[in-house]
């Protein structure tokens, strides 16, 4: 009997609960909307990995160096790091880690030593909210919001899934030096 009258006011008090108005002036849809934007608006994107080195900002080329013989000294080593969406902001510091060794190369980049492989960064011209799409960097700016999180899943697919994706959104186009085409009306013979 007790079982049963506790079951019935769990009853009661769900459908009491499910019967209550919104506050006035507020809706539920309304409220849901206001926390899908706020959630929005907090989001961060990974930045490219990159680092900062004698006050210069070096990005990731996604290139791996073909320089075999090298001399025994690192030029410097990574010792601090931030926040993957963040910028480096201090010599010796990047957004993907510490402890990593690195020696200058040629054409004023850096090679940083991870995972006993070298890797190539360059310094860059243009914003520092750049966005890596496959082996390139697009200035992150002016994307859609859409185009962020298509490339936040893209960035996250192994390469040879992402060679497998066979469309690209529309706003990536320009920054890829695609052109996007119309049709034409072929001349009449």
């Amino acid at each position: 009997m007790k079982k049963r009258a506790l079951l019935c006011a769990f009853v009661l008090a769900a459908a009491f609960m499910g019967c209550q108005q919104a506050p006035s002036g507020s809706s539920a849809p309304s409220q849901a909307a206001a926390a899908a934007n706020q959630e929005r608006e907090s989001l961060q994107w990974d930045r490219i990995p990159m680092v900062m080195v004698d006050g210069a900002l070096y990005y990731d080329t996604g290139e791996e160096s073909a320089q075999k013989a090298r001399c025994g000294t690192a030029d410097g080593e990574i010792t601090s790091t931030v926040d993957g969406s963040e910028i480096p902001t201090e010599d010796g510091q990047s957004n993907f880690g510490t402890g990593f060794p690195y020696q200058y190369g040629a054409d004023g980049t850096i090679e940083i030593q991870m995972n006993g492989k070298w890797f190539i960064f360059e310094q860059r011209t243009g914003g520092n909210n750049l966005i890596q799409f496959g082996s390139r960097l697009v200035e992150a700016d002016g994307l859609s919001e859409e185009t962020l999180e298509w490339l936040d899943w893209y960035n996250s697919l192994p390469e040879e899934e992402q060679l497998a994706v066979s469309a690209v959104p529309p706003d990536l186009l320009e920054p890829l030096g695609l052109v996007a085409t119309e049709d034409a009306e072929a001349p009449a013979q």
